[in-house]
């Protein structure tokens, strides 16, 4: 499709005044890895950048996200708390009261790093998209998410970005990625933040599993079922009250006692079902779990 197409040819220069940190002979933020073997570093930046997952359910992402929807770092304006996450796949993914975000890697501050490795496309990982690509779409997220001075300041408190950063090196170094096309960055990037249920959700019912696990504990999750579990046994006793108001009021009138006879049977049946969802969705979690475990994860 038009919309997943990738452009190579993206004009990046970068130069010692856009650095935030200096290269020494290894990678930044990876003392094991020489800055030499050029192999084991593009493995690694597939590892650190990837978003193939995203990319194969692109075509039904609207579904759980906005185009450019990416809020600065202030995120208690509206009631979230930012969580540290290392998965490049659930960076500005939010769920209630948290959002995940990335912390940008520490070899993407050099200039010397950058040259090498995001002026041209390089490897791609299982989708297709150029490590650059995923780089590049990854740092424009930090020119949303980092507006403001103020959000700066979140950043490194947060281990976002490095402690020693200024606001002018900051602007230096973002500058060239903040106006960025779509067509130059990894396809997930054409969306900003992404609502994790509702990924769930869509991702649950074209995979057959939860995209991600929010909850480890089925405590948590039963909880989620209780609002609209009271709702409706709410509604259907205000349904049933009206309607034994109406027969002991109006008992020569034949409409609420053929609307009486359906409801009966009907309230009872739900009763049952309510009565027996959650030990059956108790036992399908347990015998789920015993399943992956026998064929899955031994």
């Amino acid at each position: 499709m038009q919309d997943s197409y990738v452009d190579d040819a993206i004009p990046l220069s970068f130069t010692e005044k856009n650095d935030l940190l200096s290269m020494g002979n290894t990678v930044l933020g990876q003392p094991m890895l020489a800055i030499d073997d050029q192999a084991a570093i593009e493995d690694f930046l597939q590892n650190e950048l990837s978003t193939v997952r995203l990319k194969q359910f692109y075509s039904l992402l609207f579904l759980a996200s906005n185009r450019n929807n990416i809020s600065p770092l202030h995120q208690l304006v509206k009631g979230r708390k930012i969580c540290i996450t290392e998965r490049p796949d659930l960076h500005l993914t939010w769920y209630y009261d948290r959002i995940f975000v990335k912390p940008i890697p520490k070899c993407l501050s050099s200039s010397t790093f950058c040259q090498q490795y995001l002026t041209k496309p390089g490897k791609r990982d299982g989708g297709g998209d150029s490590i650059r690509a995923e780089a590049t779409g990854f740092l424009r997220t930090y020119a949303r998410l980092i507006r403001h001075e103020s959000d700066l300041d979140v950043a490194k408190d947060l281990r976002l970005t490095p402690k020693t950063t200024t606001w002018d090196q900051w602007c230096r170094f973002i500058e060239q990625f903040c106006h960025l096309q779509d067509k130059h960055v990894a396809v997930r990037y054409h969306y900003g933040e992404i609502r994790l249920t509702r990924l769930n959700f869509w991702y649950s019912l074209c995979r057959g599993r939860s995209y991600f696990q929010a909850h480890h504990n089925y405590a948590t999750i039963f909880s989620r079922f209780g609002p609209p579990y009271l709702f409706v046994f709410g509604a259907v006793t205000v349904v049933l009250t009206a309607l034994q108001t109406g027969l002991a009021t109006y008992p020569e009138l034949g409409l609420y006692h053929t609307l009486s006879v359906p409801m009966v049977p009907f309230t009872l049946i739900l009763t049952m079902i309510g009565l027996g969802f959650f030990p059956i969705l108790f036992i399908f979690f347990q015998f789920r779990d015993l399943f992956l475990f026998i064929f899955c994860y031994r």
